[in-house]
């Protein structure tokens, strides 16, 4: 009775009503999780980080609940491309609650489905510059950047791990850019000045880096995951 009332509280959050099949389910989960609105990098958006954990959340318990009575269920719902789909969704979940390894494992799922999706790209090139991989990570903005030019989340997250590498003027071009894409981003002129002091302070006597320090700053952000 519980389940029953509960399953009815959580299908009316997406417009629907008990007894529905779970394919229609499905869709208006997708639906609703694959507005244009979060075809964006969001985890740094908290109104919409939050809507889109209340959608998945409802969702995977709705599945929870309807398995008790189908265990088949899980398994025939899901079309290849649904598949890759949820995969990307429950990454960017578990990137939004912090547990980048999750994060990392559910994206590479979708990944072998979908090496299409920009907006995993850019996912997985954050993960990797939070594991301070940013040799590895800058191949992923690449590959996003080449497939779509005017996407500015993948210029600004490029510049973020640009300058997390140290390669301020680096980061300060592809900021640069980013804020041609995106004038409306406040964030991009606090960052900016950021790469400013940061290349002024290493300009001054002494900070200048030695091909020594450099290669160990290279390894340690090879290894440090």
């Amino acid at each position: 009775m519980e389940n029953a009332e509960h399953l009815e509280e959580l299908l009316r959050l997406f417009n629907l009503e008990k007894g529905v099949p779970a394919s229609v389910i499905l869709d208006k989960y997708l639906e609703k999780t694959l507005q244009i609105k979060f075809q964006r990098i969001i985890v740094n958006q908290d109104a919409l980080k939050e809507e889109f954990l209340r959608y998945h959340e409802a969702f995977v318990k709705i599945l929870k609940i309807l398995r008790a009575t189908d265990q088949k269920l899980e398994m025939s719902l899901f079309s290849t491309d649904q598949l890759g789909k949820f995969f990307f969704n429950q990454g960017v979940y578990a990137l939004c609650k912090d547990n980048y390894m999750q994060a990392g494992e559910k994206f590479h799922e979708a990944y072998k489905i979908n090496k299409r999706n920009i907006f995993l790209l850019i996912y997985l090139g954050i993960i990797l510059t939070i594991r301070k991989n940013y040799y590895a990570s800058e191949k992923y903005f690449a590959d996003a950047i080449q497939r779509d030019p005017n996407n500015d989340d993948a210029w600004f997250y490029a510049a973020e791990n640009y300058f997390k590498a140290g390669s301020y003027k680096k980061a300060s071009t592809y900021f640069e850019k980013a804020r041609k894409l995106n004038p409306a981003n406040n964030e991009i002129t606090f960052r900016l000045k950021d790469c400013k002091e940061a290349l002024l302070k290493k300009s001054k006597p002494g900070n200048k880096d030695t091909l020594l320090k450099i290669f160990i700053r290279y390894v340690r952000g090879a290894f440090e995951k």
